[in-house]
């Protein structure tokens, strides 16, 4: 198994080396943490589809449907809830979105913090205003030991990070974990979407597959994006994780990485955002490099392949999170 030392103090249990600022936050908080397939997919009846039962989670507009992945590669079983939107059918083709922490996406009453993303009440509305297409979410449960590094971009870690510049006398709380970051993107690729596709009508192309996530999560989509463009054509990166109490050796890494990696074929798409509250204090002062580097690869708002947002007055929740998740669903799938 691969090991690599990993920092997990403060916040997000991650890097600590040098402070980028003096100023104290308001209240700094940590972020949250073999299928029979059928030949072609059918149209949902009541509210199971083979191999799937009813999410035991509430959601105010279509239905959700769940099951359990085993990804020999990743090593751990893993939860998926799907929503489809009111009216689905399997004659007519949907995008699919993938998001991270989904145990965080729907009914705010059974979350670990009583809040959700409310992905289903958000789109739904969206798309019965006929502000945006259609679109099935897939929400992939993160696992609480493991989520850090599971989340982590790896090759962000392991090749861009400056292990000589930040030695270990700068860091503090150390152990050792095995980063599955690879191992995770490659599970949504081999395992989770085929299933999908096989399972449910979708549109199967890069251009109609999307990651989504916050926090860990953020870095998980760009990630995802860069290491597999073939498969994936817009990564949205919500209050991306930046920083453990202003220390600047992570955005360092994660800045060449992307200057190295980010696709430069015209064909993707990007979104970044970020609050002032909370860990999102952090982000703050690495947030406008963050968005040029796009920029710098001809990613623009006026192309359409670039969109960002700057909240102040927000926190690193999901109830903050749900407020503007209508920015980036509308970059995504607007008519």
């Amino acid at each position: 198994m691969k090991k690599i030392i990993l920092l997990l103090g403060a916040a997000l249990a991650m890097l600590s080396c040098g402070n980028y600022s003096n100023i104290e936050p308001e209240n700094p908080e940590a972020p949250n943490t073999e299928q029979t397939i059928p030949e072609k997919p059918e149209t949902p009846t009541e509210d199971t589809i083979e191999g799937f039962t009813k999410s035991p989670k509430a959601v105010t507009t279509g239905k959700l449907y769940r099951t359990t992945v085993n990804d020999e590669d990743f090593g751990s079983k893993v939860i998926l809830d799907v929503w489809v939107p009111d009216g689905y059918t399997a004659e007519e083709k949907y995008p699919v979105l993938y998001l991270h922490d989904g145990q965080n996406l729907y009914d705010a009453k059974s979350s670990w913090n009583k809040q959700a993303w409310e992905i289903d009440q958000v789109g739904g509305k969206l798309i019965a205003e006929g502000k945006i297409k259609p679109f099935i979410a897939v929400g992939i449960h993160s696992i609480d030991q493991t989520r850090v590094c599971d989340l982590m971009p790896e090759k962000v870690l392991t090749e861009y990070f400056d292990h000589e510049k930040y030695t270990t006398t700068g860091f503090e709380g150390f152990c050792k974990k095995e980063i599955r970051g690879d191992e995770y993107v490659n599970m949504i690729v081999n395992t989770i979407k085929p299933l999908i596709d096989s399972k449910f009508s979708t549109l199967t192309d890069m251009g109609n597959t999307a990651v989504m996530g916050s926090s860990m999560g953020g870095l998980a989509s760009f990630y995802a994006m860069c290491e597999r463009p073939d498969v994936f054509g817009t990564a949205i990166c919500v209050s991306t994780h930046m920083s453990v109490e202003g220390e600047t050796c992570w955005a360092e890494a994660v800045f060449a990485y992307l200057r190295d990696k980010l696709p430069t074929d015209n064909n993707h798409k990007i979104y970044f955002d970020c609050g002032d509250k909370t860990s999102d204090y952090y982000y703050v002062p690495f947030f406008e490099e963050l968005v040029s580097i796009p920029q710098e690869k001809g990613y623009t708002v006026e192309n359409g392949r670039l969109s960002y947002g700057f909240y102040p007055g927000t926190a690193h929740d999901e109830a903050s999170w749900c407020k503007r998740v209508d920015v980036p669903l509308t970059f995504l799938y607007k008519k």
